[in-house]
């Protein structure tokens, strides 16, 4: 895991610089996003390969944790393209939910496989798993129930910020080693610290652009019409037409329209 920690940095920064160039009318900055995610996603899939391979490897919930990773970051790098296939949200939907498994298993382990004598230190460690997965929820649900999806990502916000107040707060024994609940997220294997800061950086930006302190992020590659059209597909408020959502439809002759008049020029 600390051996990838200078690439997630790196990857960090090109999602801000990506997000900024978007923010400014910058066309590129949504390519800088897509690229990001891509991004994440390959490096996902290399570490389970090699993690395989090499047998550094030894559970089949670091195995699950990965390729949930993996196939997410994919879709939403796909997703920042604007491209979609059949039944992509409910593949996302899957994964999701495997990943949610995932760390609520973590959060049922948390503490009672450590030697922690501060509970203050078990509850943020708790918490934080408790504040993935809600943030797991809220983007899984999206598409499906809405309703849920905002609410579910203000209470994960909350938490995050109370497991980190918590962690900073106390220090619990683990091997005769002092550490803080921040120490503790760092020296783990898994990838719940990635997962913390996306999902900070993410609420953030939307709190944020939501009551106008930063604009929203831009693109000029097809009519606002068509973003709205996808919007609609994604918050689940819009049913296929012969397997077809209408923004896939708009986009293909909008396609053909741009095509027309690069050949009549």
């Amino acid at each position: 895991m600390k051996r990838y920690n200078i690439i997630y940095y790196l990857l960090f920064m090109f999602m801000i610089m990506g997000a900024f160039a978007s923010m400014a009318q910058n066309e590129y900055g949504t390519r800088i996003l897509g690229l990001a995610a891509a991004s994440f996603s390959i490096l996902f899939f290399v570490q389970v390969i090699y993690g395989l391979v090499s047998k550094k490897i030894h559970s089949k919930i670091e195995v699950l944790e990965l390729v949930s990773l993996f196939i997410l970051a994919g879709i939403l790098a796909l997703r920042v393209f604007y491209i979609r296939f059949q039944f992509v949200e409910f593949i996302f939907g899957a994964f999701g939910i495997l990943l949610m498994t995932v760390y609520f298993h973590k959060l049922l382990k948390s503490g009672a496989s450590l030697k922690l004598d501060s509970k203050k230190l078990v509850w943020a460690i708790r918490l934080f798993y408790m504040s993935i997965v809600l943030y797991l929820v809220s983007m899984v649900t999206v598409p499906f129930f809405p309703l849920i999806s905002e609410p579910a990502g203000v209470v994960a916000f909350v938490l995050l910020i109370v497991s980190v107040i918590l962690s900073f707060t106390s220090k619990g024994a683990m091997t005769s080693e002092k550490i803080s609940g921040y120490q503790f997220v760092i020296q783990s294997k898994d990838r719940s610290g990635v997962l913390a800061i996306l999902f900070l950086l993410f609420t953030v930006y939307m709190g944020s652009s939501k009551i106008g302190v930063i604009p929203p992020m831009y693109s000029d590659e097809f009519p606002q019409s068509y973003y709205k059209l996808v919007n609609q597909a994604e918050l689940g408020k819009e049913q296929t037409v012969n397997g077809k959502y209408k923004h896939e439809v708009f986009k293909k002759e909008y396609d053909r329209f741009v095509e027309r008049n690069a050949q009549l020029k």
